[in-house]
């Protein structure tokens, strides 16, 4: 029996103009755009194969504590430290915008978060065109970037019924997947520019911080 492939339709916008030059680039070549668009994606997954991320490290530390009768739901935080491979300067890595991983479910109400994780308001990227928020619910931005090679979050629990190793394992698997393949798309070259805060707004971002207090404020 022939084995079955299963191919997935997906719908992309193009800026008209980038879209006309690709076209004509690839079908002045005998191509189809389709075609063109799958070498794309084939090449891009053969680089990150190879990308080397041999010292990269993710380390993701905990600490619960009582719920207070203000926020009850806010049950402990973390300190997420990021070690950059070796393609990836530790200046470049403060830069790089990433995204909380959030954790929506399936229920009987329909799609609900039972938990989530959020930012240190320090760690924030509101500015336009790097800022992200939830496609799922209205509330912060989802964006952020390191301090010092750390990112500091709060927990906070809505009734998940997950005990706190279940909830460390879900929430560190997701955060190192996340801090993983945003790397590896940096080194591929398939990071956008808008996920990479430039120098002169990233130092004008940190002119409203004082370094002298970072370690402490991060402090769990």
């Amino acid at each position: 029996m022939a084995e079955s492939k299963v191919k997935k339709a997906i719908s992309v916008r193009f800026d008209p103009a980038e879209y006309a030059n690709y076209s004509a680039m690839v079908e002045g070549a005998g191509l189809a755009v389709s075609d063109g668009l799958r070498q794309l994606v084939t090449e891009k997954l053969r680089q990150a194969d190879e990308a080397d991320m041999g010292k990269f490290r993710v380390t993701c530390d905990f600490l619960w504590k009582t719920p207070d009768v203000a926020f009850p739901e806010h049950i402990g935080n973390m300190l997420v430290s990021v070690k950059p491979p070796q393609g990836l300067s530790v200046e470049l890595l403060q830069r790089l915008v990433f995204v909380i991983p959030e954790f929506w479910e399936e229920s009987n109400q329909g799609l609900v978060e039972s938990f989530r994780i959020d930012s240190a308001y320090f760690h924030r990227v509101t500015e336009e065109g790097y800022q992200r928020t939830s496609a799922k619910t209205s509330r912060n931005v989802t964006s952020f970037h390191l301090l010092k090679s750390r990112w500091r979050a709060a927990v906070f629990d809505y009734g998940s019924g997950c005990s706190v190793e279940e909830l460390e394992g879900r929430i560190r698997s997701a955060v190192t997947s996340h801090f993983t393949q945003t790397i590896r798309c940096y080194l591929i070259g398939h990071l956008p520019e808008s996920r990479i805060l430039p120098e002169e707004l990233y130092s004008e971002m940190m002119s409203f911080r004082d370094e002298n207090t970072l370690d402490q404020m991060m402090a769990l």
